[in-house]
């Protein structure tokens, strides 16, 4: 998400390492990341959907993920996950203000 390609020096000061999964092959995550500008932060591949499935966010009728926004804190546990509808985006700031409760 451009957003956030805007704005990872800002997770980075709070300790946070911003990644992007989905289950596209790496040769479209490379394509796209250069089309819409993303550059400072990892898009991970996800094509046998473990992640979506582990995580829950796998969609069969599409064989995709929904578009979610995962916290996981120093523990490995999950503190926070928010779900979005179609075409609707995660706010950076809404994020980074949850990254900096956990402290």
């Amino acid at each position: 998400m451009p957003a956030f390609d805007k704005r990872v020096k800002d997770f980075e000061a709070v300790n946070t390492q911003v990644l992007g999964i989905s289950t596209d092959s790496p040769f479209s995550h490379e394509n796209w990341a250069k089309s819409v500008g993303i550059s400072n932060y990892p898009l991970l591949s996800d094509t046998h959907r473990t992640v979506s499935k582990d995580y829950g966010v796998y969609w069969p009728a599409w064989n995709a993920n929904v578009r979610a926004t995962f916290i996981v804190n120093k523990q490995g546990k999950i503190a926070f996950v928010e779900l979005y509808g179609q075409g609707d985006l995660p706010e950076p700031d809404k994020i980074l203000a949850e990254v900096k409760k956990l402290g």
